[in-house]
């Protein structure tokens, strides 16, 4: 996916806001855009879960800390 991974998933928080705003009841998406939102929070959530298996580990070992 090429174009702005977050254009879709910003598209689908201003339609809701706009209903919300508006006091709509339902809101309704047809099923390219819904597929759309879908691919895009897959994509940054395979993002983020690869960012979080790649980062370094610090190990801390704690003794008791005997105080004197």
């Amino acid at each position: 996916m090429k174009t702005d991974d977050t254009l879709h998933i910003k598209n689908f928080i201003e339609a809701i806001n706009r209903a919300d705003n508006t006091r709509q009841k339902v809101i309704s998406f047809d099923i390219e855009q819904a597929k759309r939102i879908r691919n895009s929070l897959s994509v940054l959530l395979l993002r983020l879960v690869d960012k979080e298996a790649n980062q370094p580990t610090t190990a801390i070992q704690m003794d008791g800390g005997d105080f004197k």
